[in-house]
C-alpha cells in the first residue's frame, strides 16, 4: 500500500491545524513515511504552528520525524518544544544522529542540551564528536549487538531478543573477546539456520572487513559498495570494536560526496545546505568567489591576443575560427576531468596510473582531434568556397585551422585528465579541477597553441 505524497498531505494538515483538529492532524502525518512526515513539517508556517503539529506526533516516530529536518527548522522546533522536551526529543535520536543534530546547532543551543541528557547518552555523543569533522567515527552508533564465541545458538538468540531492540541492526552480530577486541562478524541467517547447541566460534570464518574511526566518510561508501554490506564494524587505533556503520548513513554521505562534487565540477563552493535553504549571502559568496578567479584568470586571454595583435591585424581571417578553437579545447577537457573526478571517487584510478591515464587520453586525443581536425579544414574551405573566409590561400588556411584543433584537443584531454590526479596527490579534492577552470585554461593555451601554428604554417604568405 502506497502512503500518500507529502504534497498532497501538506495542504490537509496546514487546514486541520487552522481548524485546531488535533487527532486529524496526527493521523494525517502518522500514515507518513518519516521523511516524507519531515517534509510536510518543513512547510508549515508560521514556525509556532509547525511546533505544534511535531507535538502532536508519538514519542519515537516524532524523533525519526526531527532526524530529517534540516538544521534550521530542528534549531527552531528545539528553541519552541522547551528545555524538557527538547532534551527528550535528542534522547530518543540514535547516538549518530544525535550527534549529527548537536554538532549543527549553534554552542550557546548545544551545550545546554548536551548537559541535560543522561550519563550514559552524554558519554555516547561525546565520543563520536570527538572524532574529525568528516570521519567514519561521525557515522557510527555505538548501539549493536556484540556476541561471544563460546555462546551457543540459543544463547544468541536469547541475547538478541533482549537487546537487539536497541541495536541500529541485528543482521550482523560482532564476535568480540573479554576486551572487546573484534574477532568476526556473522550474519544473523548462519544462528537461525544452526543447530541450537552449535557455538558461535564454530558458525565464525574469522575473515571480516572493517573500518577505522578516524577513516574519511568516503571510505565508508567505497568498502561498503565494494562489499555489498548492510553494516561495517568501526575499530579504535587498538583494534578494539567501538560501534558501526550502517547502510541508511553510507547512503546519506554517499548522496552528500556526490552533490558536492557535482557543485564543485560546475565551479563553486560546496553548498553545504540544500538549495533553499541556502542564504542569499552564503551563495554569493560560494558562487562569486570562483567566478571572481576565473574571470582573472581569463585575462590572461587578452594578454594572448595583445601578443599576437600584430599578426591578427595582418591576418584578421584568423580571429573568425577563435571560438572554434576555444570550443574544442574547453569540451575535451572538460570531458576529460569529468571522467576521472568521478573515476577516482570511485578508486578506478590511482595516483600510480597516470601514466596509464596520459597513454590512453593521448590516444583518445588524437582519434578526436582527428577527427574535428577534419571537420575544421572541411569547415574553413566551405567558409572560403562562400567567401565568408576571405583569403587566398584557403588551403593553408584550412591546414593551420586543423592542425591547431588537433594539438588542442590532444592537449585538453591530458590537461583534464592529469589535473584532478596532480589534485588529488596534493591532498586536494579532484572535484576542484572543475569544468570552468578546465575551459578557462583551454582558451589561454589554446590560442597560444592556434596562434603558434598559424605563424608556423602561414609565415611568409598570409602573415
Amino acid at each position: 500500500m502506497r502512503t500518500p505524497t507529502a504534497e498532497l498531505v501538506a495542504p490537509d494538515v496546514t487546514q486541520l491545524l487552522a481548524e485546531r483538529q488535533w487527532r486529524a492532524v496526527r493521523d494525517a502525518l502518522e500514515h507518513l513515511e518519516a521523511a516524507d512526515a519531515a517534509d510536510v513539517i518543513d512547510t508549515i508556517e508560521p514556525a509556532e504552528e509547525a511546533a505544534i503539529a511535531f507535538r502532536l506526533l508519538p514519542r519515537e516516530f516524532a524523533a525519526d520525524v526531527f532526524s530529517h529536518l534540516v538544521a534550521e527548522k530542528q534549531e527552531e522546533l528545539i528553541a519552541l518544544l522547551g528545555a524538557e522536551r527538547a532534551t527528550r526529543l535528542i534522547e530518543e535520536l540514535d547516538p549518530d544522529d544525535r550527534a549529527a543534530v548537536l554538532d549543527e546547532l549553534p554552542v550557546e543551543v548545544a551545550t545546554p542540551l548536551m548537559e541535560r541528557l543522561s550519563p550514559a547518552d552524554r558519554r555516547a555523543t561525546q565520543a563520536i564528536l570527538g572524532y574529525p569533522l568528516e570521519s567514519v567515527g561521525r557515522l557510527m552508533t555505538p548501539d549493536y549487538v556484540r556476541v561471544r564465541p563460546e555462546w551457543t545458538a540459543t544463547h544468541v538468540l536469547e541475547h538478541v531478543r533482549r537487546y537487539g531492540k536497541d541495536a541500529e541492526t541485528i543482521h550482523w552480530l560482532y564476535v568480540t573477546d573479554h576486551e572487546r577486541k573484534l574477532i568476526d562478524d556473522i550474519h544473523i541467517r548462519k544462528v537461525l539456520l544452526a543447530e541450537p547447541d552449535a557455538t558461535v566460534e564454530q558458525l565464525m570464518d574469522h575473515e571480516f572487513v572493517a573500518l577505522h574511526a578516524t577513516d574519511d566518510r568516503e571510505e565508508a561508501v567505497r568498502m561498503m559498495n565494494r562489499y555489498d554490506r548492510s553494516a561495517l564494524p568501526v575499530l579504535d587505533s587498538l583494534g578494539l570494536l567501538v560501534g558501526i556503520v550502517t547502510a541508511d548513513d553510507v547512503a546519506d554521505v554517499a548522496e552528500e560526496e556526490f552533490t558536492e562534487d557535482v557543485q564543485k565540477l560546475g565551479g563553486m563552493e560546496a553548498l553545504g545546505t540544500p538549495y533553499m535553504a541556502t542564504a542569499f549571502v552564503d551563495m554569493l559568496k560560494k558562487r562569486g568567489y570562483w567566478l571572481a578567479g576565473l574571470f582573472v584568470l581569463q585575462l590572461v586571454t587578452i594578454f594572448v591576443m595583445m601578443f599576437f595583435e600584430e599578426h591578427l591585424t595582418k591576418a584578421v581571417v584568423l580571429a573568425l575560427f577563435v571560438p572554434l578553437i576555444i570550443s574544442s579545447g574547453g569540451n575535451t577537457g572538460t570531458q576529460a576531468a569529468s571522467l576521472l573526478v568521478r573515476a577516482l571517487a570511485l578508486d578506478e584510478v590511482t595516483f600510480g596510473d597516470w601514466w596509464q591515464v596520459a597513454r590512453k587520453e593521448l590516444c583518445t586525443g588524437l582519434a578526436l582531434g582527428s577527427v574535428l581536425g577534419v571537420l575544421g579544414a572541411a569547415t574553413v574551405y566551405g567558409l572560403a568556397m562562400v567567401g565568408v573566409a576571405d583569403t587566398e590561400f584557403p588551403g593553408r588556411l584550412a591546414f593551420t585551422v586543423g592542425t591547431a584543433i588537433v594539438g588542442i584537443v590532444i592537449w585538453g584531454t591530458l590537461i583534464g585528465s592529469l589535473l584532478p590526479i596532480m589534485l588529488q596527490r596534493l591532498g586536494m579534492d579532484p572535484a576542484a579541477s572543475s569544468s570552468p577552470l578546465v575551459a578557462t585554461l583551454m582558451d589561454v593555451s589554446g590560442l597560444t597553441i592556434y596562434f603558434v601554428v598559424a605563424l608556423a604554417v602561414l609565415r611568409g604568405t598570409v602573415l
